[in-house]
């Protein structure tokens, strides 16, 4: 089987961080199907304060020469609970792989950059599939 190990660092702004073994367990319940994230994101999104900051659309667009091995697609959007979890859901419906990411929050926006690739480990080259991959993320961030 394949292996994928993500690192965080988390500093939560307010309060303490989250107990690890809590972590742990939902991260189980997740992979054994269940725990239903949308529910729990869908709860945790009605409990916050509108942002009173003036949002940007979301932009996503695949950008062309910065990859040989994997194609590279910046998304911008207005950070919120559970955002990168539905733009990985979206690469994974279009049937790609994230190798590599790199995720920012510059005020009330995320600037991410995700390093793409097909199943057969390749750049999405045909344009179609460039297209729908960017309607596909950009219908998730909606």
């Amino acid at each position: 089987g394949s292996t994928a190990v993500i690192e965080f660092v988390v500093v939560p702004e307010y309060g303490s961080p989250p107990d690890p073994a809590t972590l742990e367990a939902d991260l189980r319940l997740v992979l054994a199907g269940r725990l239903d994230i949308e529910q729990r994101l869908a709860r945790r999104a009605r409990s916050m304060r509108p942002s009173r900051v003036p949002v940007a659309p979301p932009r996503v667009t695949l950008l062309d020469d910065a990859s040989n091995t994997a194609s590279v697609v910046e998304v911008r959007a207005h950070d919120r609970p559970g955002l990168l979890w539905r733009i990985g859901r979206a690469f994974g419906e279009c049937g790609l792989d994230v190798r590599a990411a790199r995720v920012e929050t510059l005020g009330a926006e995320a600037v991410d950059v995700f390093y793409v690739a097909d199943r057969t480990g390749r750049p999405i080259v045909d344009e179609q599939q460039r297209i729908q991959v960017r309607e596909h993320v950009l219908a998730a961030l909606r």
